[in-house]
């Protein structure tokens, strides 16, 4: 593992035993979960587009895709990205996606996306974990809230396709 990397020691590969999540790397295997996870949050995506954006992904050090697992199958999936500023020394690390499938909400998977999250955060000594969530989920907003997160700001975007 280069300096720059993040961590795979940070999960454990075994799986999840009934009534437990384990946080774990996604592979292709979870396209299914992850297109169907992707609808939920308002992104649709097709099955068969999963295993080549999650190797595009896995080509960059700074990226990692995280699901949770339960014995259920997959039930969350979360997007990490570290980024290097120039308006900061240290790294931020951007939690780009959060969606906990609609049957498992308020059963702590979210909160165990996140605290993996932060997790890897720590690892690369970030200065902080941000988070962008739709101005329409108000849901969203409290439950980042009670995590600890603070309003700071707003985004803007330019769509382009």
């Amino acid at each position: 593992m280069g300096a720059g990397d993040i961590s795979r020691e940070v999960l454990s590969d075994r799986r999840a035993t009934p009534g437990l999540i384990q946080i774990r790397d996604a592979t292709a295997d979870d396209a299914a979960a992850l297109a169907r996870l992707c609808g939920q949050l308002g992104h649709p995506a097709k099955t068969e587009e999963m295993p080549a954006r999650l190797a595009r992904l896995a080509t960059d050090p700074n990226i990692r895709v995280l699901v949770a697992d339960s014995h259920e199958g997959v039930v969350g999936l979360a997007t990490v990205h570290v980024r290097h500023m120039i308006n900061h020394e240290a790294p931020l690390a951007q939690l780009t996606t959060l969606v906990v499938d609609e049957q498992f909400r308020g059963q702590g998977v979210g909160r165990a996306l996140v605290a993996t999250a932060e997790r890897l955060a720590h690892e690369r000594a970030c200065k902080r974990l941000i988070v962008t969530t739709a101005l329409r989920r108000t849901d969203a907003h409290a439950f980042y809230e009670r995590l600890g997160f603070t309003h700071t700001g707003r985004r803007y975007g330019k769509d382009f396709l």
